[in-house]
């Protein structure tokens, strides 16, 4: 008797234990529950994604001159909507391209429930629930609320919120920045974002003086009188790791860490500066490229992969900057006196953990039948890295077919090849500006133009964008 009772216990947990969970986890999915047990894998949205938008497009037409609009299709897959269980919220946290039309999208959502349904976050709580179909197209341009509906009549609700950006990320621009009667453009300068300033060392022909601005507040400019001699050429000032660096027209090499107490560390006839590494300093003299590690006296000519008569001797600017797997890479552009040339010189030099720094060769960008996109000779030439390019910002072009800051020019394969931008133009104030001009960078992905005495920063828009912009 008692065997029997025991084995008919036995089965009725097996039959009803089963039958008495599932009610459990289906009242899990209470509407208004802050205590939400995901174990239960049933009643909630497992995942949120879209095929593709549509996005407003505006682009020139065949005459070159008025805007055609019309509409582009871009796949979503790279965009990824996460879902919170606990608010309950289901976004993009990477915001969509600006222009992209959300007024029609087919939505596919994975969801464990009995029914599903939506409307938007402005409807009135009376409104009618529409059904969910994957086939639907569903206008998405205010948060949508979704009402999941399990087999018990309990219920749970997400809120989706599409991000997209408020401004074409591509755009540039640009705004004005009150400037001081000494960054006039008639006198030698050469700007640098350094220590959280704007630096503008300047050349008067009396004192060499350093102006600076601080990054957090527009307009304030201080002037002081740094201890360089005349003879100092702003145009070779380069920043290093620590110290800022500088030559003189008489072959005098200097550093400082503040940019107005200055020593002199080296001296040769001819020497100009051209470039700072991490570990070392590069300049020119006795016709060729010489180097030397930061804080070491002795000298040593690098090895050059042509003829040394292919160096700049004029307007030369340099950058360094790393690149994926501890690549570092040094590319010096400048133009040469000769009549004969017909565009500016480049060379590039790089080197990672495996390839020494001491043993690479410069190499010499030759303009050939594989490369029919030189840079063209401009004066006072600013090197760039923006938005993982090359760009110059120049004065007139040699041959007269550009004027002064009418375009900047960039390369994507780090001094190969260069082409005019069309997206990122020079603030029109400045087209044709006469003088001195620089540019420089900040850490803010800001570009800086100093020209005839004027001032101007801009940046393009999604180098900015530090989070979703919501609409």
């Amino acid at each position: 008797m008692y065997t029997k009772t025991k084995k008919a216990f036995k089965t009725l947990l097996q039959t009803t234990l089963p039958a008495v969970l599932m009610m459990v986890l289906l009242t899990s999915c209470l509407s208004d529950s802050d205590d939400v047990s995901m174990e239960s894998n049933t009643c909630y949205i497992s995942n949120v994604s879209f095929n593709s938008f549509r996005r407003l497009t505006t682009a020139k037409a065949s005459d070159g001159v008025t805007d055609s609009t019309f509409y582009t299709t871009y796949t979503a897959s790279n965009w990824v909507f996460t879902i919170d269980h606990k608010t309950m919220l289901i976004e993009n946290r990477d915001s969509l391209p600006y222009n992209t039309d959300l007024s029609r999208v087919v939505m596919n959502m994975s969801y464990t429930a009995g029914l599903a349904y939506y409307r938007t976050s402005d409807a009135w709580d009376d409104d009618p629930w529409i059904p969910y179909q994957s086939s639907d197209s569903i206008d998405i341009r205010k948060p949508l609320h979704i009402r999941l509906v399990a087999t018990d009549k309990t219920e749970r609700r997400y809120t989706l919120k599409i991000n997209v950006h408020t401004m074409e990320g591509d755009t540039l621009r640009w705004g004005a920045v009150e400037g001081d009667e000494a960054i006039s453009g008639v006198h030698p300068m050469k700007a640098l974002a350094w220590n959280n300033k704007i630096n503008v060392l300047v050349n008067d022909g009396n004192a060499v003086l350093m102006m600076a601005h601080p990054l957090s507040n527009l307009g304030e400019w201080t002037r002081q009188v740094t201890d360089l001699p005349v003879t100092a050429d702003p145009t070779s000032l380069t920043k290093g790791p620590e110290n800022l660096f500088i030559s003189s027209t008489d072959g005098e090499l200097y550093s400082s860490a503040d940019g107005l107490a200055w020593t002199k560390l080296y001296q040769h006839e001819g020497l100009r500066l051209v470039g700072v590494s991490h570990d070392k300093l590069y300049a020119q003299y006795d016709g060729t490229i010489n180097s030397t590690y930061i804080g070491a006296t002795g000298w040593n000519t690098d090895p050059l992969d042509e003829d040394a008569a292919l160096l700049p001797d004029a307007e030369i600017a340099a950058i360094t900057y790393s690149q994926n797997e501890n690549l570092t890479r040094m590319v010096i552009v400048g133009n040469r006196t000769l009549e004969s040339d017909t565009c500016a010189l480049v060379w590039s030099k790089c080197w990672t953990d495996f390839e020494q720094e001491d043993t690479e060769s410069w190499m010499h960008y030759n303009k050939g039948w594989d490369n029919t996109q030189p840079l063209p000779m401009f004066t006072q030439m600013s090197l760039m890295f923006y938005d993982n390019k090359l760009m110059v910002a120049g004065g007139d072009s040699k041959d007269g077919t550009i004027e002064a800051l009418e375009r900047f020019y960039v390369s994507e394969d780090n001094g190969l090849t260069w082409w005019r931008l069309s997206n990122i133009i020079p603030p029109s104030e400045l087209h044709g500006a006469d003088g001195y001009i620089t540019a420089t960078v900040d850490d803010s992905n800001f570009i800086w133009l100093f020209a005839g005495g004027k001032v101007f920063r801009g940046r393009l828009n999604r180098l900015g964008f530090e989070r979703p912009d919501i609409y």
